[in-house]
């Protein structure tokens, strides 16, 4: 999809920044607080989840389950996912073939899973990545999770390349930490203005675009006869991308039409001398076969203008999305019991001990911060608006129990929580209770009861150790005791007994693929994320 060999070495890639997607989300959103949502915004483009959920070929509903896994994985850090779908109006052909008009068999499913935990999704007027480009620009989200290099030609400012290991440049190339290893928690990631100004990239958005008439792309697959990706990167780092995206956003028709009858001019004396120097070659076979119609305007303008919401509805911009929901656990858990063959209570709780609760109780601790803000602001203006402000990390170190000295290899054998002036995660561990405004009500809309809230206030039971790793870029981490009961009796509220007994040993036997048997490998193992909350305490169900 997209532009063919645009990540590669010898392009984009020496802009690229290697992150823990750990650190990002913890250090620019949690700490950072873009919008005041204590999390990184992320947008995703559901299409493309659904074609890594094609490679799910075990059990009952095998690309739901891919799809539930991976949401598991977005759980156990701060971000916050927003979902876009395509829309009505997204074009009728790509790549040569006709789109269908219907909506994807896989929506209503994701749909409900998406929403039972607790992350948010909309509906594009067109194409999803176009929409989310636009969310991008405008700063209603963070940075775009995709491994479509698409989004830069729409206008995104950040992009960070999906890490899934069901990409064959992932398989070959994959991303390591510090210490050399592939530990599945590194990213790319990809800023515009990096692209245009790193010496060795130079490629503004308007140069991805001519690459994309060039060399081919999702609305002229064929580009143009003659010029490989080579030489469409050397006319785009010549600037005549940019130029071009310049007169086409500013200039009338007929004034169009002339600049680019000069520009044509222009590119084929580059052809043929090489003048900038970002050539492979001099190639005066394409200056002469360069034809008077190129570029096609259509696709010029279906890149530079394509449908978001900023055209459909120019003077209402979108309104910001608040992710007012947690994630519910009756809700994943009836969703459990309808979609997939293990979906009976024993085999769901003993599945979430190690995929949902580390997730759901890095939730619970971030949502405390931010009702404690809420209180905090109300307290002194008698508003209830959630203010855009830093928590105060001395008021969250004094509340974290006494840490106990570490047994376990690897982690920091440190007696006391880090001083405050640490640039730690783990300002999520708020542990003073604190009312709890509408906008922490569960993912189904009902309120709390003051016995929900009091469980919730003693989740986490103690701190055990920290430590510093390679896995998360050395955010200091703990490692907590948790007693889940609550969660637990929450869930199995959701369970209906739809489904037949069946036996542990099968059910608990994943023949399943490697995409979801690495999810659920990372979600207990405590070297590859930010929480990785042992659970100690036994459950109520």
């Amino acid at each position: 999809m997209g532009v063919a060999g645009l990540w590669e070495a010898s392009v984009l890639r020496p802009a690229a920044e290697v992150r823990s997607l750990t650190d990002l989300a913890v250090s620019d959103g949690f700490v950072a607080n873009p919008g005041g949502r204590r999390g990184f915004r992320i947008g995703i483009d559901a299409s493309i989840w659904f074609f890594h959920a094609a490679y799910g070929r075990e059990g009952e509903n095998p690309e739901l389950r891919t799809l539930f896994f991976r949401c598991c994985r977005l759980l156990q850090s701060p971000l916050l996912p927003l979902f876009v779908f395509d829309g009505p109006k997204r074009p009728a052909v790509k790549r040569g073939k006709r789109v269908g008009g219907n909506a994807h068999w896989l929506t209503t499913g994701m749909k409900n899973i998406i929403q039972a935990f607790g992350f948010e999704w909309r509906m594009a007027p067109g194409e999803a990545e176009a929409e989310l480009a636009y969310l991008n620009r405008i700063g209603v989200i963070d940075a775009v999770l995709s491994d479509d290099v698409d989004n830069f030609l729409f206008g995104a400012t950040m992009v960070i390349r999906n890490p899934s290991s069901t990409l064959s440049g992932n398989r070959s190339h994959p991303v390591k930490n510090s210490e050399g290893k592939d530990d599945g928690n590194h990213v790319l990631t990809y800023r515009a203005s990096s692209l245009s100004t790193h010496p060795d990239v130079q490629i503004t958005r308007g140069g991805t675009i001519l690459i994309a008439l060039l060399s081919g792309g999702d609305y002229i697959p064929a580009g143009l006869p003659g010029c490989g990706k080579a030489f469409a990167v050397g006319l785009a780092r010549a600037g005549f991308g940019e130029s071009l995206m310049h007169a086409a956003t500013t200039l009338k028709a007929d004034k169009l039409d002339n600049f680019l009858s000069e520009w044509r001019n222009q590119i084929r004396a580059e052809l043929k001398s090489n003048k900038s120097g970002f050539l492979p070659s001099k190639k005066p076979s394409l200056a002469a076969s360069l034809p008077d119609s190129f570029p096609s305007i259509p696709v010029l303008l279906s890149y530079i203008s394509p449908i978001t919401s900023e055209t459909e509805r120019p003077r209402h911009p979108p309104p910001p999305v608040l992710w007012p929901s947690d994630p519910d656990p009756a809700q994943i858990a009836s969703l459990c019991e309808l979609y997939f063959e293990w979906g009976v209570k024993d085999i769901i709780m003993k599945r979430f001990r190690t995929v949902l609760w580390p997730g759901i109780v890095c939730r619970a601790l971030r949502r405390r911060v931010i009702d404690a803000e809420a209180v905090s602001d109300c307290d002194q203006d008698g508003s209830t608006s959630l203010p855009m402000v830093i928590a105060s990390e001395s008021s969250v170190a004094g509340a974290l129990p006494q840490v106990r000295p570490s047994t376990s290899e690897g982690d920091a054998a440190e007696g006391v929580p880090p001083p405050p002036s640490m640039p730690f995660s783990l300002a999520l561990f708020r542990l003073d209770p604190s009312p709890s405004p509408p906008s922490s009500r569960p993912a189904d809309g009902s309120e709390k009861s003051d016995d929900d809230i009091e469980r919730e206030s003693s989740l986490v039971m103690d701190v055990l150790s920290i430590r510093e790793h390679s896995s998360t870029d050395g955010m200091p981490e703990y490692r907590v005791l948790i007693d889940p009961s609550a969660l637990a009796d929450r869930a199995a509220s959701g369970v209906r007994g739809i489904r037949p007994p069946i036996d542990v040993p099968s059910a608990s036997e994943d023949g399943g693929d490697e995409e979801v048997e690495d999810d659920e490998a990372a979600a207990d193992d405590n070297d590859t994320a930010l929480e990785r909350l042992e659970t100690a305490a036994q459950s109520k169900a």
